[in-house]
Order: structure tokens, then sequence, then C-alpha cells
């Protein structure tokens, strides 16, 4: 046990038979139904905020090239994605620079900072695949299908990881290995980005919830594992609606901070982890409640017509995989690489937008940020269905 799961408290959720994947996808209905599967038991540590899920198998977590989670065909997203780049290279002066990603899926971000910044990109990722469509791309970039390679020295500018973090099994020994891999002397910046537990337990994002996500952290929680680790914390924040929490930070100029600096809590950060704390432990009965809302909300959509989920990506394959008729409607997303294969536990196939027919009564948005996109392109399909987001 890592010190971010000092004094546990929980099970605060417990969701059995989950697909360990959202976001792997299959090309047939019955290998998508037959997904592993393994159960989500989320605990909580109420010093340090950190939430996770104990029945974690690792064993179970292999990414590979039929891993999937680009968000960068919708415009609304490239135009946050868009927006973060240009903001990193003017502070950070990234020209003619290196730059390295560590996840880098496609690798459409890092080719934004490399295209906008005159960059050089090197990232790492075992799920590349080299054949699948890119919304973004660069000749000024190279991805290895490997890990980030945190036993030897790096030499860059910036070090990015976004919606990694809280994949991997020891988070801790991640952070540990790309400090270890920037020398002191470095004016390294490292931009890691993942989805805010406090926005999730306070909304509540249920769908959120995901096998695939070992570990869920807030701000003080993510502040404090840097702070350990030896990094000098630059800012912590919430981006895209608050969703997403990100940490800027430099190489310390020793390795390791003392236990006292390590240790350090400020007043703010007591009263962060003391109202996550009261959140999180009205988190379950949300969970149950929303559950039962929605299997009701869903029964009676489907007296009016055919419904669509519009994204095939963690939230939806969640929804679809909790909530009782849900497995009945289209699983729409923009992202061609989906279309034609079937999401996990449930199997239905993803089709395009424009395989909507007339017989639509409602379309359910995943993330509430997208519902103008979403009516925008429905309306411009000629159909008449209802667009909600799928929210409290």
């Amino acid at each position: 046990m890592s010190w971010l799961e000092a004094a546990a408290t929980g099970p605060v959720v417990t969701l059995p038979d989950l697909p360990v994947f959202c976001n792997a996808l299959y090309a047939d209905a019955g290998e998508a139904r037959a997904a592993a599967r393994g159960d989500l038991v989320l605990w909580f540590s109420p010093e340090t905020g950190y939430l996770w899920n104990g029945a974690f198998d690792p064993a179970l977590v292999a990414y590979n090239p039929s891993y999937e989670n680009s968000l960068h065909h919708s415009d609304r997203f490239r135009s946050h994605v868009t927006g973060l780049a240009d903001r990193l290279i003017d502070r950070y002066d990234l020209h003619r620079r290196t730059i390295v990603e560590i996840g880098c899926g496609e690798g459409n971000f890092l080719a934004l900072l490399c295209e906008r910044g005159e960059n050089h990109g090197i990232g790492y990722d075992p799920s590349f695949d080299p054949d699948r469509t890119k919304v973004v791309t660069s000749c000024r970039m190279e991805i290895v299908r490997e890990y980030y390679p945190t036993e030897r020295p790096i030499d860059a500018s910036l070090v990015v990881c976004q919606h990694v973090l809280e994949h991997v099994t020891d988070p801790v020994a991640l952070v540990e290995g790309v400090r270890r891999s920037l020398p002191s002397s470095a004016e390294t910046a490292v931009y890691f980005e993942v989805p805010d537990a406090t926005y999730m337990v306070s909304e509540p994002a249920v769908w959120d919830l995901t096998y695939e996500h070992r570990s869920y952290f807030a701000a003080p929680t993510l502040r404090a594992l840097f702070r350990r680790s030896g990094f000098e914390v630059l800012e912590v924040g919430r981006s895209f609606g608050d969703q997403y929490l990100y940490l800027e930070a430099r190489a310390g100029s020793t390795a390791t901070p003392t236990a006292l600096d390590a240790a350090r809590t400020t007043s703010a950060e007591v009263e962060e982890l003391t109202e996550l704390a009261a959140r999180v432990a009205t988190f379950g009965a949300h969970v149950e409640r929303l559950c039962r809302t929605w299997t009701e909300r869903v029964a009676s959509m489907r007296a009016d017509g055919e419904i669509a989920i519009w994204g095939a990506g963690t939230k939806g394959v969640t929804f679809a995989n909790l909530i009782a008729g849900a497995a009945s409607a289209h699983m729409v997303d923009i992202n061609p690489n989906k279309w034609g294969l079937h999401v996990p536990g449930t199997g239905q196939a993803v089709v395009a937008p424009a395989s909507l027919g007339p017989g639509l009564a409602h379309v359910l948005v995943m993330n509430p940020l997208y519902v103008d996109e979403v009516a925008a392109e429905v309306r411009a399909l000629g159909l008449q269905a209802t667009v909600s987001a799928v929210s409290d």
C-alpha cells in the first residue's frame, strides 16, 4: 500500500462485472459481449483525497492498438486542445524545442504542439496504430510503440501526460520515474492532466466510473504526489468545464524533498480535503439513485421511439452497461475509426450519425459540453429528435 491509500475508508461504490476496457472495440458482437470484465470497488483516503479501485487487477489490463479514445474529431474538443497547446507554447517558450508526450495515442495533441511551435515531438504509446485515421498529424514528430523510458535521461523542454496517470497501476512510480528521467538542472516543464475526482463526486458524474481507471485524483492529491516526487509545482487548475484537472511543474533542485516539505498541507488544502470527504460520503447513494432514475427514463423514452447514445467512449459504454434497456439504443460516434465496431459488454455496433433515421426520438449526449454541437448535427441531418445531456 502506498502513502496515497492511508487510512482508507469504503467501499464507497461497488459496481460488479464491468467491462475492463470501455475504449477497446471489437469487430464481432459476440466477442464484444464476451469481453473481459472486472469489479470496480471504489475506496477513499480522507487524508490524501485519493480514490481508487481496490479490486483493480493489472493482469486484465493490456493496452494494444484496438484501444481508441481520441476526442479530436469534435470541433468543441479541438477548440479546447488548440487553446491549451497555444497556452503551453506561450508560457514555456516552446519554439523549435523538443517535446515528449507520455501515452500520446494517435499523436493529435503532440502534433498541435509541433506544428504551432515548430517543435520536434516524441510520443510514447504501446497502443499506437499507424494505420488509424488521424485528425491532426505532423512530420515533426515520431511515435514509439513503447512505454515512457523512466530508466534513462530525457532531454526535452516539455513532458506532457494527458489522461494516462489514472490508468496506471502505480501512479507514484510513474511520477517518480518521470522525475528521475529529468536532470535536476533541467528547465524541463511537465504538464499532467487527469479527470477531476472532485467534479466526478460533486456533479455527480457517475458515467466517468470505469474499470480501466485505477485512480481518481483531486487537486490536493495531485499536488502532494508531485511535491513528494521532487517536483516544484507551478500551477494546479481545472479546465474543460471543470471536468479536467491539470498540474504544471518543473523538476525541483533535489530529487527528493525533505520529509517536512513532502508532508506539508496548507489550510486551503485541508479545506479542500474536508469538502471532498463530504462529497464522497454521499457519492454511493447518488450512483444508486442515478442508475434507478435513468433506467426509468430510458424505459419511458423507448415508448416514444428509437434512442441514440451519442459518444461510444467511457461515458457511453459505462451508461449502456449500467442502465437496463440502454443496450437497445443506437451507439453513435463521430470518430470514423469506431464505425462498424462493437462496444464491450452490450455488443452494440457503433454507427455514424448519418445512419440515424426518422424513427429516432431521443439523443442522449454523454457529456453536457457537447450538447450544442450534437444538436446542430442532428438538425443538419433533418431529424427532430430531442437532444439532451445524460446528467442528474
